[in-house]
């Protein structure tokens, strides 16, 4: 066994095994996949008290993935007040601590997208 995101295609196959009657474990094993992970993606992508419908499931699995991750951008107005930060030597644990709308690691990311720019606080 192993972890990926269930594929469009797996979703589909699904759908269409749930059809034709099988169940959770059957469909796991005809997918290689865990019954759990089969269980999960019905139950999760499942309107309440309807059968799963896989054009259905790749939607709402689509909305989640893109609503994930750690939240928000930053705004370039705070971008603007960590670059002067920076150039007033603060580091990057300073900055984050005196902006509190900011990580460290967001700060450190930045830093080594724009590498060029900024090698000399590195």
């Amino acid at each position: 066994m192993y972890y990926n995101h269930l594929s469009r295609k797996e979703r589909y196959q699904i759908f269409v095994l749930l059809q034709a009657g099988k169940n959770k474990k059957e469909i796991a094993q005809l997918l290689n996949r865990h019954p759990s992970t089969i269980s999960r993606e019905i139950k999760r992508n499942s309107k309440h008290n309807q059968v799963y419908q896989a054009h259905e499931a790749v939607t709402l699995a689509r909305k989640r993935r893109k609503n994930s991750g750690n939240g928000k951008p930053i705004e370039s107005s705070v971008w603007r007040q960590v670059e002067k930060y920076l150039m007033l030597y603060y580091s990057p644990e300073q900055i984050a601590a005196r902006l509190k709308k900011i990580s460290v690691q967001s700060i450190y990311n930045y830093l080594y997208q724009n590498k060029a720019r900024y090698e000399q606080f590195m």
